[in-house]
């Protein structure tokens, strides 16, 4: 799936409001990903298109399509 940097930014920018405000509380490391996924989008022009890849471990990879660079994975959180 691929969508643009600035779709994405405002799509994580609202889940780590979220969790800044305790309505979701992702273990810390889910935490820190989706701030720093936040900051280098926000560096990024926002028509550039990200690519979200997720592999066997449940682990969402966000692409830059243009460079190959690898923003963030994120892995997906469990239910218990």
């Amino acid at each position: 799936m691929a969508a643009s940097a600035g779709e994405l930014y405002e799509t994580m920018k609202v889940r780590v409001g979220m969790q800044n405000e305790g309505i979701t509380s992702p273990r810390a490391s889910v935490k820190a990903a989706t701030q720093e996924l936040v900051e280098k989008l926000s560096r990024i022009d926002s028509h550039e298109k990200i690519e979200v890849r997720f592999n066997e471990a449940s682990v969402a990879k966000y692409v830059r399509i243009l460079t190959g660079e690898v923003l963030a994975e994120i892995p997906r959180e469990r239910k218990s």
